[in-house]
C-alpha cells in the first residue's frame, strides 16, 4: 500500500505523486499492458514453430483418359497400366535455413507490441493530468476553508468589542446584527466549500480505488529545480520505437530475397507407386533436400523500400514537430511560473498591510472613530487579500505541475 489505511484519530498523509501512481495501477486500461505481452508470447511461440518438423498427409483418387502405353511389345510381358490411380502420401518437413525469415518475424511481433505498449503509456500520461487537477482543486479549497475560518474567528473577536460597546452605550444592536450576519455569510460559505470537498474528493477517490475521505492531503513543493532541457514524453518512446519497427520491416525484406532450404522425407502407398511399370498396390518412400527461392520478391523490392523509407522520414517529421511544439509550450509555461511567484510574492506584503489596516480599524472602532460598517470593509479586504494569495499559491503549484507534465517529468 502505498499509504497506510485512513481510519482512526490521526488522517494519513496522501501526497500528488501517490495519487497518480494508485490512479495509473487502478485504472482498468493498465490491465491492457499485460494483455499486449501474453499476446506477444503467443505470436513468438507461434513463430518459432516454424523450425519444427512440418507434418502434411494428402490423397488422391482419380481417373486418366489416357494412360502411359508402350510402343512395341515385349514378348512375356505384359504391360497394363490402369486408367483409375489411388494414393496416400505423408510427407514430413523441416526447415535447415530460412534466410532469417523466422527471426526477422519475431522482431517483427516484438516490435509491433512494444508499440501497442508504448501507445498505452502515452494515454495513460493524460490521466496524470485529471489527477493532478483533482488533487490541487481539494488544496484550493481547503486554503479557501481555511481563510473563511480565520475571518469567522476575527468576526468573533470584533463581537465581543460590539457586545462590549453596547453594554457602555457606544454600539447599537444593529452593529451586533451586523457582524451575526456576516458571521452567517462566511459559515454558509465554508459549508457550500465543504460539499464541493467531499465531491472531488470521491472523484479521486473513484480514480484511486481508495477510501480518501479522512486523508490529509499535502500541497507538493514547488522549490524543486526544473530541468527544461530535458524531455521525457512517452511520446518519444512510441516514436522510437515506431522507427524501430521500420528498421525490422528493412531486414525483413532483405530476408525475403533469401532461398529457403527444407529437408524432406515422403512415405506413401498407392497404385501405381513409384514404378508406374507395376499395376498394384504398394508402399514406398523419398528423401530429399528442398530448395525454394521465390524471385518475386525483386519485383516489388524497390517500391517496398521506398515505402519504408517515407514512413520513417514520416515519423521523424512528426517527431520533430512534437518536440518544437512540447518546447514551446516548456517556454510558455515557465513564464507563467515565474509569473505566479512574482505575484505571489506581492501577496505577502499585501496581507501584511491589510493585516494592519485591520488591526488599526479594530482600534479605532473600540474608540469610536470609525464605523463598524468601515471595519468590516477593513475585514473583508484582508480576507479578500488572503483569499488571493491562496489561489496564488495553487496557480504556482499548477504551472509548475503543469510545466513537468509537459516535460514528461
Amino acid at each position: 500500500m502505498l499509504w497506510a489505511t485512513l481510519a482512526g484519530s490521526v488522517a494519513a498523509q496522501v501526497t500528488l505523486s501517490e495519487c497518480v501512481e494508485k490512479a495509473r495501477n487502478n485504472y482498468p486500461q493498465i490491465q491492457e499492458l499485460g494483455l499486449i505481452r501474453e499476446a506477444e508470447k503467443y505470436d513468438l511461440s507461434t513463430a518459432s514453430q516454424s523450425w519444427l518438423p512440418q507434418l502434411t498427409i494428402s490423397g488422391k483418387a482419380q481417373y486418366q483418359s489416357k494412360v502411359v502405353e508402350m510402343p512395341f511389345e515385349i514378348p512375356e510381358f505384359k504391360f497394363n497400366l490402369p486408367h483409375d490411380q489411388y494414393s496416400l502420401v505423408g510427407e514430413v518437413s523441416q526447415t535447415i535455413w530460412d534466410g532469417g525469415s523466422t527471426a526477422n518475424k519475431k522482431r517483427l511481433v516484438s516490435a509491433d507490441a512494444k508499440i501497442q505498449s508504448k501507445q498505452l503509456e502515452v494515454s495513460l500520461y493524460g490521466l496524470r493530468q485529471k489527477v493532478e487537477n483533482i488533487f490541487l482543486g481539494i488544496l484550493l479549497i481547503d486554503k479557501q476553508i481555511a481563510q473563511n475560518e480565520i475571518a469567522v474567528k476575527s468576526l468573533y473577536r470584533n463581537r465581543e468589542s460590539v457586545l462590549a460597546g453596547i453594554e457602555h452605550g457606544v454600539s447599537y444592536q444593529s452593529d451586533l446584527s451586523i457582524v451575526d450576519v456576516n458571521i452567517l455569510n462566511y459559515k454558509q460559505t465554508i459549508s457550500s466549500l465543504h460539499a464541493d470537498r467531499q465531491a472531488y474528493v470521491d472523484m479521486l477517490g473513484r480514480l484511486t480505488g481508495e477510501d480518501l475521505s479522512q486523508a490529509q492531503f499535502v500541497e507538493p513543493p514547488v522549490d524543486l529545480p526544473i530541468d527544461t532541457a530535458t524531455l521525457a514524453r512517452p511520446e518519444l518512446q512510441l516514436y522510437k520505437a515506431q522507427l524501430e519497427q521500420t528498421q525490422v520491416q528493412r531486414r525483413d525484406l532483405q530476408s525475403n530475397l533469401y532461398p529457403k532450404l527444407n529437408l524432406a522425407l515422403q512415405g506413401g502407398i498407392g497404385r501405381p507407386e513409384l514404378n508406374i511399370l507395376k499395376n498394384e498396390f504398394e508402399p514406398y518412400y523419398t528423401v530429399g533436400v528442398k530448395l525454394q527461392w521465390n524471385l518475386g520478391a525483386l519485383y516489388s523490392r524497390k517500391n517496398d523500400i521506398r515505402k519504408i523509407a517515407v514512413q520513417k522520414e514520416r515519423i521523424e517529421r512528426q517527431q520533430e514537430a512534437f518536440v518544437l511544439n512540447t518546447m514551446l509550450d516548456v517556454t510558455d509555461q515557465l513564464n507563467e511560473v515565474h509569473k505566479a511567484e512574482q505575484v505571489l510574492a506581492q501577496d505577502r506584503e499585501i496581507i501584511r498591510l491589510r493585516e494592519e489596516i485591520r488591526q488599526a480599524g479594530e482600534e479605532q472602532y473600540k474608540q469610536g472613530v470609525i464605523m463598524l460598517t468601515d471595519l468590516m470593509e477593513m475585514i473583508d479586504e484582508e480576507f479578500n487579500a488572503r483569499v488571493a494569495q491562496s489561489l496564488h499559491q495553487v496557480q504556482l503549484v499548477m504551472a509548475i505541475c503543469d510545466l513537468k507534465n509537459t516535460l514528461g517529468q
